[in-house]
This record gives C-alpha cells, structure tokens and sequence, in this order.
C-alpha cells in the first residue's frame, strides 16, 4: 500500500499537468484550503504519517483526477483505502507524542511517562474496522509496552521517573504503576538527605576548626558516633517531611513552566529544588543537539571551510537563539 501510494504522490509531484488538475478540482468542489499531496521521506517515520493523511483529505479529488487523466498510476482500491483510513488514527497519537518530546523551548523529560500512558490509553480507545488495522493496532499496543516497560522503574532509567515525579504538573498521578512512583519518591527523599548531610557536616567541620580538641579526651568516639547518628535521623527525617510538603502541595495548571515553578520555590523547598532542576533540564530525546549539528552542516560548507572554531560555534549559538 506504502508503495502505491509513494507512486501518485510522485506522479502528481512529477506531473505539472496532474497537479494543475488537482488545484482546479478542489476548487471545483469547493474547499476553502488548496492542499498539495505530501511525499514521504524514508528517514522520518512522521513523514509517513502526513502522506497518507493528506492523500485521506485529498481522496475525492485525487481520485476524480486519476479517473480522467491518461497513464496515471494505479489508484488504490476501496480496501486499500479503508486501511489508510484505519491507520490514520492510530499513527496520529505517535505523532503528537514526538512533536511534544522534540521541543526545545520547554522541559520535555518529565512529560515521557505522562505521555507514554496517554499514548497506550488513545490507543486502546481505537476501533479500527479492518483487519490489517485491527492487527497494527495490536502490534502498537504490544511493541509500545515491551520498548517502555522500564520507563518507571529505578533500576533502568530512575531519571525519567524521578523528573516526572518532581514535575508539579504530574507528581505520582501521571505513573501507571503507584510502586513506581513509591520507589521514585524513596530515591528523591535519599538525594534529599544526602544533601542536607552534606550540608550538616560542612557546617560541623567549620566549628570544629574554631574548637581546640583535647586528644586524650576518651569520650570523644561515643561524641562523634551520637553526633553522625543524630545528624543521620534530622536529615531523613527533614527530608520525607520536605517531601510530603510539596506532594500536599495542589497540581499546577499543563501550561505552567516546570523550570519557573521550581525557582519560584526556590527557597521553600529546598533542597529539593536543587533535586528537581538537575533533572527537569534534561531533553528526553537527542533531537535538539540532532538540530545543532544538522545547522552546523549548513553553516560549516565548502566555501566557509576555513572558519575559526570559536567563530563556528558563535553562528551556530546566533543561529539557534535568534
């Protein structure tokens, strides 16, 4: 079916005639938008998508066209057509998904686990009719599960997990598994802790140097066991405290800014914050660095080979970021 359908895509892109007869017979039929047919390209699976679903739209007057002129392609049948329309739904969740995951301007890992669940709930709500469609539908569901069924889990992949839990749009409602989100919120209150130890022992040590130590003074291993022990139990405690502070705290709005929120509670929950910034930045996909050096191919051509690296890198920054 991909076959045929790349076939009329590219006749009518090949042929001015058929595309003029295209243009003129959605006028015909009155579509207030003129569409052009959508070549697909074999390196981007959404191009795909975009082909089969401007040939859906297009279906009526591509196939009036097809009907008169000459040696055009074979059209595709009725059959073939209901499976086009079958996978359009299906695939159109897919696309969504990637388009949120390959943004730059916002943070993108906490939404994977809200996004996958979502992705697997619209899928399931599907009713393809045929049974090619019922079967894609079913080979999605299977592969979507097996490729992420460690998305939640600490011992895989613990920063997708943790960065959706510290995501106040999310927190523990957007995992599938409630263990997960036990286990990710366990692994939260640890770095907590160990920061607010880290912290403690910096200021001990900085006493400690202002205070003369008697070195025959028997007591002092029981003083710095009660000391490392005490200083064990506040942090653990403050920290599951820390923690429960921000879970009470009410859900925030889908359009809230992840990175905003956090320096807004900068100073009220932290050292929590700290926690939550060092995951919230990192992208969930490699397509923005892809981006970069696909611009630093354009930049860097053969008639710019001689460019300094210092003065590569600034176009490139110049070119990203106006």
């Amino acid at each position: 079916i991909l076959k045929k359908c790349r076939i009329i895509v590219g006749y009518f892109k090949r042929s001015e005639v058929g595309n003029r007869m295209l243009v003129e017979k959605q006028k015909q039929l009155g579509s207030s938008t003129i569409l052009k047919l959508k070549q697909d390209i074999r390196t981007r699976w959404n191009s795909t998508f975009f082909m089969l679903e401007r040939l859906i739209k297009l279906k009526e007057p591509l196939t009036i066209v097809m009907i008169t002129l000459k040696e055009t392609p074979s059209n595709l049948e009725s059959q073939e057509w209901s499976i086009i329309e079958d996978m359009i739904p299906l695939l159109r969740p897919f696309n969504n998904l990637t388009v949120e995951l390959s943004a730059e301007q916002y943070p993108t890992i906490s939404k994977v686990i809200p996004l996958i669940r979502g992705l697997q709930l619209s899928l399931n709500s599907k009713s393809p009719k045929t049974r090619l469609g019922i079967f894609i539908k079913g080979r999605l569901l299977d592969s979507t599960t097996k490729r992420f069924d460690g998305i939640e889990k600490q011992a895989l992949t613990p920063q997708f997990s943790r960065a959706t839990l510290l995501d106040p749009r999310c927190k523990k409602v957007a995992f599938g598994v409630a263990e997960n989100a036990n286990d990710a919120e366990d692994s939260v209150i640890s770095e907590i802790a160990s920061l607010m130890r880290n912290a403690s022992n910096t200021e001990q040590a900085t006493v400690q140097m202002d205070v003369i130590e008697d070195e025959d003074n028997v007591w002092n291993f029981l003083q710095s066991k009660v000391t490392t022990v005490q200083s064990q139990t506040t942090s653990t405690s403050s920290s599951t405290a820390l923690m429960k502070q921000y879970l009470n705290m009410p859900h925030v709005e889908l359009k809230c800014d992840v990175i905003t929120y956090w320096n807004d509670h900068k100073v009220v929950l932290a050292p929590l914050s700290n926690i939550a910034l060092k995951y919230c930045i990192i992208p969930a996909t490699s397509v923005p660095s892809e981006r970069i050096f696909s611009k630093a191919g354009q930049i860097l051509s053969a008639q710019r080979n001689r460019l300094l690296p210092k003065n590569v890198d600034m176009l490139i920054f110049l070119n990203k970021n106006m």
